[in-house]
């Protein structure tokens, strides 16, 4: 015969919490960090030993695309990013040239 019995109400606060996934609160965490910042201002971010560069670059770029507005990097050196804030249509294209690459293929 099964046992039976009845949760507490911590318990029930537990499972119906769930919390949040780690993505999500990195997430939000970058996007309150951006939040503070308007089109046409200027950012440094000093990256800890821990983290990548290229990750944190990249978790800038998805804050800004959710918040509707551009980010541009500008080049620095060290362990530290710096960015421009900008509204859509101002940013910097990241595509590279149309040039093409490498050596220029033999006609017949």
């Amino acid at each position: 015969m099964p046992t039976f019995r009845k949760l507490t109400a911590e318990e029930v606060a537990h499972i119906e919490r769930r919390g949040k996934s780690q993505r999500r609160m990195v997430e939000e965490q970058y996007d309150s960090y951006l939040g503070g910042f308007d089109v046409g201002e200027y950012g440094d971010v000093e990256i800890e030993s821990s983290e990548k560069r290229l990750t944190v670059r990249n978790r800038l770029r998805a804050a800004a695309r959710r918040r509707g507005v551009a980010i541009s990097f500008l080049r620095v050196r060290g362990q530290m990013l710096r960015f421009f804030v900008a509204a859509p249509a101002e940013a910097k294209p990241s595509a590279p040239s149309q040039r093409g690459r490498g050596r220029p293929k033999r006609s017949a």
